[in-house]
């Protein structure tokens, strides 16, 4: 394992991952109080938080255990932090992955590009929080994009494993078309910590993993660090409260791909495991199904649940923040298609 990933798997093992990003906090009103049947209230929330069931409909569960697999698995990858020297320095006898790019352009493209110098002068820094680094470019591209599984050449250069996902991720920087629900926890006073409400995650769970067998993003935990991970399958349990008809309990395990790699060449899936724990509140239908006004974090998840969730577009509208990079380069060293 490089010395360098050792040292920065170490040091940001227990923290987070994610680009920089700053939002604005609504100043919509909070969602007026709803009676329900059974119930003395729903809590009074800002309907801005409330975009899930607004989108996709109410939620209805019924109590059993249900598993779901997305259709497509990502694949890991190191998640290159923004304080790292990997992406434009060499490490000899290799040079970095952007070094053989711009020595692709000028020996078979016959064109010059400055990529490393670009993101050593513009983009490197030194000084970034251990958590700041692209695994929110990783996790979208390790989902659209199929998994680079063996070294490429053109003519004395060789693209490594390595080497292809980490120009694969560099174009990964800005996309568009993906949806995101849940507000950024940002530590302030005026930041909702419960958000995403628990009911809000259940319902995207559902149709993005178990209608439509997608993956989906997710930051693991509403502390201030961003950690982006692609999750690709979910396990319910949902049961009955012994004693309140108007509530039931659900266990959540969800696995998706981790970007702590023991090596830049790392082939595969190195899976990681979230468990939630929350109450569903809500009254009984006819048919038996269980239709829910609310949710609540329970246990451990009152302080450890998803801080928010993104879908991902069918296909993205992507590019680099290195100006110096070309998506159409990048693809031709690839040999894919875009």
């Amino acid at each position: 394992m490089n010395s360098r990933i050792v040292a920065l798997t170490i040091l940001v093992f227990c923290t987070s991952c994610g680009g920089r990003m700053q939002e604005g906090i609504s100043d919509e009103p909070m969602a007026d109080t709803e009676t329900v049947p059974g119930l003395l209230s729903v809590p009074s929330r800002d309907g801005n938080f409330l975009e899930v069931t607004a989108l996709y409909g109410k939620l209805l569960v019924r109590e059993g255990d249900f598993v779901a697999e997305a259709e497509v698995k990502p694949w890991s990858a190191w998640w290159l932090p923004i304080k790292d020297k990997y992406l434009f320095e060499a490490t000899p006898p290799e040079m970095s992955p952007l070094q053989k790019y711009d020595l692709y352009n000028r020996q078979i493209r016959k064109a010059q590009s400055g990529a490393a110098i670009f993101e050593k002068n513009k983009l490197y820094d030194p000084n970034a929080n251990n958590w700041e680094g692209l695994c929110d470019a990783w996790a979208v591209a390790s989902v659209l994009e199929p998994e680079p599984e063996k070294s490429i050449s053109h003519g004395r250069i060789t693209f490594g494993i390595g080497d292809q996902k980490a120009l694969l991720i560099k174009t990964y920087e800005n996309v568009q078309g993906a949806r995101k629900f849940g507000q950024r926890y940002n530590g302030d006073r005026i930041s909702v910590y419960d958000d995403i409400y628990a009911e809000q995650f259940h319902r995207f769970v559902q149709v993005e993993l178990f209608e439509n067998q997608r993956a989906f993003i997710m930051d693991k935990d509403p502390g201030t660090a961003i950690w982006n991970t692609p999750v690709w399958r979910a396990s319910l349990n949902i049961s009955a409260d012994a004693s309140d008809a108007n509530q039931v309990h659900v266990d959540a395990w969800l696995s998706g791909a981790s970007p702590f790699v023991t090596d830049y060449d790392y082939k595969g899936t190195l899976s990681v495991t979230f468990h939630y724990t929350y109450d569903l509140f809500g009254h009984r239908l006819p048919d038996g199904s269980f239709e829910v006004a609310f949710g609540v974090w329970t246990n451990d998840s009152l302080d450890y649940h998803p801080d928010f969730v993104s879908t991902l577009p069918d296909k993205a509208t992507r590019s680099s923040r290195n100006k110096e990079i070309d998506l159409n380069v990048v693809n031709e060293i690839l040999g894919t298609r875009d």
